[in-house]
């Protein structure tokens, strides 16, 4: 301990005698700093700007048809998976804790496919945000997806 008291002051003395300031305060030799402050600014730019139109040969996109308002379900999209037995593993615990899981597969642009655990379905948003509340307690991520309720699948 006596060493890197004896160190620091070493230390303390050297640049004390080298001039080095150590307070930050500005030395002696430095040169004072200017302002220039603009005093005659043209504004014309936020007169124009709202009347300006730019063009960049770009049709704008079509906005996809929003989907008529009839009944819906709500899924969580819990984590996806590249390796089938990790989301197998996902969805027996989700399972065992009582949660409404299955697994959906899709196939990935570079061959092979994503395994999803999905959570539900759920036939209102309170209830799917309670089940993802859960999610988020123990650490997995999830987001809620609303869908056209499905003939097949039975609520819960």
């Amino acid at each position: 301990m006596g060493g890197v008291v004896l160190g620091g002051a070493v230390v303390l003395a050297i640049s004390y005698q080298s001039g080095t300031p150590s307070s930050g305060g500005a030395s002696p030799d430095a040169a004072p700093v200017e302002e220039h402050v603009a005093t005659n600014i043209d504004w014309e730019f936020i007169d124009r700007l709202p009347n300006t139109e730019v063009k960049t040969g770009v049709e704008p996109a079509e906005q996809p048809p929003v989907a008529e308002s009839g009944p819906r379900e709500y899924v969580l999209h819990a984590p996806q998976f590249l390796r089938e037995e990790d989301a197998q593993v996902m969805q027996a615990e989700l399972m065992l804790d009582g949660m409404p899981a299955s697994l959906q597969t899709s196939p990935r642009d570079l061959g092979g496919a994503w395994y999803r655990v999905l959570v539900g379905p759920y036939s209102t948003e309170p209830d799917a945000q309670k089940a993802l509340d859960h999610l988020r307690e123990r650490d997995i991520p999830a987001q809620i997806l609303a869908r056209p309720l499905s003939v097949a699948a039975p609520a819960a």
